[in-house]
This record gives structure tokens, sequence and C-alpha cells, in this order.
């Protein structure tokens, strides 16, 4: 094996446990032979190594003879890029010293007989959810049920984004606001937490108005309205199959997550195996867990563009037009007067998508065909204009030309605004159309990596992260990229030639990469637009596992004065006021 392709031995820093990993570890232990739990979530922020703490439990179950030489274990993870990540750190960190290590390959490389005595073999399994059933259940099994039975411990890392499946309404808006207060009041009424927010906000000096604190205050509250959930469906057949719901099943279950706030699926999982009886939430302490919690310097790099400051206005007029009709429908099938802030696109998707709401409001005409199909068409050209404003502010200029020109929606089509925004576009084409945002970010990554750095671009869009690798390529800054569409194997190789240091830059699929890709190799991570979601937010910080012994620097590249520009400075002024001081990980928040 080539020395930079070595991984990282068991006594590097990386692998060698921390104080907290190893109460959380003796927590587990204690709480099976002394206490009779059989289920346990380990809670920790994330990027402080919940699966190396998964690992040590099962060392020490191994070395205390509470796993026979016969049972197994078996990992599950959603993502299949991190079931290869999972299968790397346990051979690394010194499990194979036990027996064999079995990865279960979506690619189906191995023959389904040769498949089926590698895992009956193994002591070890790998695997997602729907792929392990896919194998047991499929018309050629991969693997049998016979060896399911020799499972003893089950590791189920993110185990509540997996196991919880979420229905129904969001919760009261009073619900809410007391669930704001309990948690992130610290005293303070939730008026007074909005206008601590609103005076946060107007203090920074790219705002030069006023927010509007009715406004924020639906902000805040859609952005912490759960929901109600229950067992996810796909995950539950897995479940049934391991005999995990079964109340008198002795397997042990180890559950992790970095999900610290999300009491009701918490709630649903200590409910779904057994109660308090059964279930043990590990929340690991030690000298130095303060010195490797999560904490971040934000910044933001603003793109200064005034024709796409134009656009987004241009956008923002025909969707606000568009809202007085939208309004109009709503009024007819639920008979109050406004669509909530945060039920708007939820409402446009049931109107087009659901055939008994559009009978609703047939009816609710007087069965005029005709209006009813004008409100289906207002409702779809509000949502070309959100996919046309995300197309514009996080894609590339030819991508948004090609998808507003090709729209043939007859509301839009007779919209003043909407013609005189294909003509600045068709303008814009003819004076070259060049990419602000992507001429910014090159420069940066140029900058980052001739210092030596190297960096994290997270991306909405699966064909940016390509379009953006080829570009920083053709600068020479060694590049790759990951998304959802390759398959787990390719997921994992570009991931590994990133922490090899082969590549300098990193480009990923933010949904791909938020969740459970620890990233410590990067020095810098960008993202190229904005995520709203908080949840979302800290689990793609905790990705380059910035700590207050090393803190790193997490960018928020937008262009000025638009709706992303106003939206990223919402969601890291609401990290701070409220996440942060929660969690107290948020060192500042600077620009450039």
């Amino acid at each position: 094996m080539d020395p930079e392709e070595q991984p990282p031995s068991p006594e590097d820093d990386e692998f060698e446990p921390r104080l907290y990993q190893l109460n959380a570890r003796d927590q587990v232990i204690q709480g099976y032979e002394q206490e009779g739990k059989r289920v346990f979530l380990v809670l920790l922020p994330t990027g402080m190594g919940k699966t190396l703490i998964s690992t040590l439990v099962i060392e020490m179950l191994l070395e205390r003879g509470i796993l026979d030489a016969e049972e197994k274990v078996l990992f599950m993870v959603q993502d299949r890029k991190l079931k290869h990540q999972l299968y790397e750190m346990a051979k690394t960190y010194g499990l194979a010293e036990y027996g064999h290590l079995f990865l279960l390959d979506d690619q189906r490389t191995l023959p389904a007989k040769m498949s089926r005595k590698h895992a009956d073999f193994a002591r070890f399994l790998f695997a997602t959810p729907i792929l392990l059933m896919n194998a047991v259940t499929g018309k050629t099994p991969r693997v049998d049920k016979a060896t399911l039975v020799k499972v003893k411990v089950v590791v189920i890392d993110e185990i509540l984004d997996i196991f919880a499946q979420s229905y129904g309404q969001l919760r009261s808006r009073e619900e809410t606001i007391a669930f704001i207060v309990e948690k992130y009041g610290n005293g303070r009424s939730f008026k007074e937490i909005i206008r601590d927010l609103k005076e946060e906000l107007e203090a920074r000096d790219t705002i030069d108005y006023e927010i509007d604190e009715q406004a924020l205050e639906d902000h805040v509250i859609r952005e912490f309205s759960s929901r109600n959930f229950r067992l996810n469906k796909r995950f539950e057949p897995i479940l049934h199959l391991l005999g995990l719901l079964d109340p008198n099943s002795d397997r042990i279950v180890i559950g992790l997550t970095a999900s610290l706030s999300q009491e009701a699926k918490v709630a649903l999982l200590r409910k779904t195996f057994g109660g308090d009886e059964a279930v043990a939430e590990i929340r690991p302490v030690g000298d130095d867990f303060e010195d490797y919690r999560p904490a971040y310097r934000l910044r933001r790099i603003r793109v200064f563009d005034e024709w796409v400051t134009q656009m987004d206005g241009m956008i923002s007029g025909i969707k606000g037009g568009l809202m007085k009709t939208l309004n109009q429908a709503y009024k007819h099938v639920t008979g109050r007067e406004k669509i909530p802030p945060d039920r708007i696109l939820l409402f446009i998707t049931d109107l087009l998508a659901k055939k008994t709401m559009q009978k609703k409001l047939l009816e609710a005409l007087g069965g005029d065909e005709q209006r009813k199909v004008a409100f289906l068409a207002s409702a779809s050209a509000y949502l070309l204009m959100t996919v046309a404003r995300q197309r514009l502010l996080e894609s590339t200029f030819k991508t948004f030309y090609k998808f507003t020109t090709t729209i043939t929606n007859k509301v839009l089509l007779a919209n003043q605004d909407f013609q005189a925004l294909k003509a600045a576009i068709e303008q814009r084409r003819a004076e070259g159309g060049e990419d602000e945002k992507e001429k910014k970010l090159l420069y940066w990554l140029n900058r980052f990596t001739s210092n030596g750095e190297s960096v994290l671009v997270m991306c909405r869009f699966v064909d940016m992260t390509k379009h953006l690798m080829d570009a920083a390529i053709s600068l020479g800054i060694p590049s790759a990229n990951v998304h959802g569409r390759m398959s787990g194997s390719m997921q994992h190789a570009q991931i590994k030639a990133f922490k090899a240091g082969k590549v300098k830059v990193l480009f990923a699929s933010e949904r791909l990469i938020e969740k459970g890709t620890d990233l410590p190799e990067a020095d810098v991570g960008i993202y190229y637009g904005t995520t709203v979601s908080l949840e979302r937010y800290e689990q793609s910080l905790g990705r380059i596992r910035s700590s207050r012994q090393r803190i790193k620097t997490f960018y928020t590249i937008s262009y000025d004065q638009t709706v992303e520009d106003e939206k990223s400075l919402k969601r890291d002024t609401m990290f701070l006021q409220l996440i942060g001081t929660k969690l107290d990980t948020i060192i500042e928040i600077e620009e450039d």
C-alpha cells in the first residue's frame, strides 16, 4: 500500500479515546450490566466522535465476554458513503482483530452465494437499512436470515433521522412559542427574544433598512415548529426482521445522534423500544468535554452584482403579485384570509398534487372549471419563480437562462414583469452572462489553497458540484466532487482522496455531506449560497470538526442585497442568539 494511502493508526489523535468518550462507554456498560437497559441513545454534538464511542463499547462487550464467539455486530447507517466510512474506521481502529468485517456493497460486486458466505462468516456487518432489507428478502438473497439471527449488537448512526418520520401538521404557534421561550429564553419573553434578534440584525453594516418585527417573528416560529413523528415506514421492516421491536429481545441497540434538541423524536424512540425500563440516554461528561465542543468563526463573503440584485427584486415582485391570487384560493379552500408564511409552498404543493383539494376548490367556485385552472396555473407560476430564484442565486447564469426561457406557464407569459425579466436576461446573455459569485468563489479558493489550506464547499445543486470542480481544476486547483447520484463506493473514493490530501477542494451537495461525514482535514468550509434550517446548519458546521482547541472558519458566499443575503444573515444571527446561546459554541460573526 502506498504510504499516502495508509489509514491513520489508532494511536493518532483522532482515534485516541478522550475522557468523555470513555465516560460514554462506561455509561453504556453500566446501563447494560447493572440497570438492565438494552437500548442506548448516545447524544453528542456533531463532530465529537460518536462512532468511536460505539467502537469502544463493542470492544468492551467483546473483552467482557458479553458478545460470544458466534454473535455478530451490525452497523447500520442511512447514507451509502457513510457505510464505507464506518467500515474503514472500524477496520482502522482494530475491530478486525476480533473477527472478519463485511461491507454489504450496493454494487453487488460479489456473487450472491459468495456474499451470503462472507456475511455468515463475518463478525461485523456494515449496511444501510434498505440495502440490508433487500439483501435478505430479495429473489436472490445476498444475506441469509439465519445470519441476522446471530446479531447481538446493532449500531445505528444518526438513528433519529432514520427512525422518525414526520407527519401531520406543525405544532401550533402557541406551542412553538412556549418551546422557544423554555429552551432559548434565558428569562426573556418571546417578544424580548424577537426584539433582541431584531436589534442584532439591524446592528449589522449590511442592513440599511428597518427589520419587520412580525416577519422576523414568523421566521423564528417557522424554524422551530417541530413536527409530529411516527416510526419511519421504510425503516420499520428491518426493525421487525431483526426482532428489535420485541419487548423480550436481548439484542443491544446503540443509537447515535447529534440532534440534541429533538425531544419529540427521542420520545418516539423511547416509546417504541419499551420506555424507561429499556432505554437509556447517554450524555457524555469529562474534564476534556468543553475542549472538544464545536466552536466556529462565521464569516460572510458578499458578491456585488447590481443585475442579480435587480433580478431578485423582480422575482420578488412577481411572486408578490401571485400571492394575491393564491390567498384567494386559500380562502376558498380553508375559509381563512391569508396563507401563513410557513405554509405557502406546502399549500401550493397540495393544491397541485391532491385531487381532493382541487375538488374542494372546484366546489367552492360553484363548479367553475376555468377559474380552478387559473388558480392552479398561478400556483404553478409561483413554484416556477421559486425555482428561478434558486437558479439565479445558486447555479450558473446558463442554467438560469435555460430555465426561464423555456417556461410555458400562461400566467407568467401574460405577466408584463415576467416579460421584462426575460428581456433583461436576454440582454445579459448578449453581454456575456458572467457569474460574479463563481468568480469570487474561485478567487477565494485560489487564495486558501495557495496558503496550503483544504476547503469543503457545499452547494445546493448536484450539477453545481461538478461545474465548480471543473472550473477550479481549470485554474490548477486539485479538486473533487461528491453527490447523491454517485455510487457509495465512488462517494467514498472522492472523500478519501480529499482526506488523503490528494485534492485540496471538495465540492459537495449539502444534503449528502451535512450529516455523518466527518472531514477534520478541511481547514475552511464554504456555503455556496445559504441553508436556512438551523438544525441542518448545525449539522453541516460540525463536518469540519471545528472545536475550541482548533477554531475553523465557515464562510457563506452570497449576492449582496438579495433574499439569500438576507436569509444567511438571519440564519447566522439566529444561530448566534439562540443555538449559540444554548450551546455556547459560536465565537463571532465577522464580514469580509
